[in-house]
């Protein structure tokens, strides 16, 4: 089953990661991985002490893609490539791709590997925004998280504990 957590507001890393916790609490094997981010939220240090889940990550942070060089963009395509890989290869019950739709619509992963990904018979957790039309067409579950109010729009920056 896919799993489509998308949409604009906060909560849908926090939505996979308590997904993660229960596939783990039943004793299934996880295979957490993030794009775009690196081991510095507060999730993933805790995640890395429940034994049935894997967390995986690109060896750095390359930052915002708009900041990014066009040979940061190259590497970091390569890593995300070996990230997907992994998640082919992988004999997980959940599969987490976190923030990898933003991942995907900066042109970092490609959309092939990705359908291929799609094609295992596991539960796939995709998360991030502006999901392409055939992926919402494909998706078993679509969560459409939306920002109705946010400190961040009052000058409020993300706080330790609460966004990451």
């Amino acid at each position: 089953m896919i799993h489509l957590i998308t949409g604009n507001g906060k909560g849908k890393t926090t939505a996979s990661v308590g997904l993660s916790v229960r596939a783990a609490g039943h004793g299934f094997k996880v295979l957490f991985i993030q794009f775009l981010k690196d081991d510095s939220s507060g999730e993933i240090g805790i995640l890395k002490k429940i034994p049935q889940i894997t967390v995986l990550h690109a060896p750095c942070n390359y930052g915002f893609t708009f900041n990014m060089t066009e040979d940061q963009l190259i590497e970091s395509a390569t890593e995300y490539s070996k990230l997907l890989d992994k998640a082919i290869e992988s004999d997980a019950f959940l599969i987490v791709l976190d923030e990898v739709l933003h991942a995907m619509n900066a042109g970092l992963i490609k959309e092939e590997q990705l359908k291929k990904l799609l094609e295992k018979d596991t539960e796939i957790v995709l998360t991030g925004w502006d999901a392409p039309d055939w992926l919402m067409e494909k998706a078993d579950y679509i969560s459409d998280i939306k920002s109705l109010k946010n400190p961040y729009t009052n000058g409020v920056d993300a706080r330790v504990g609460i966004e990451f």
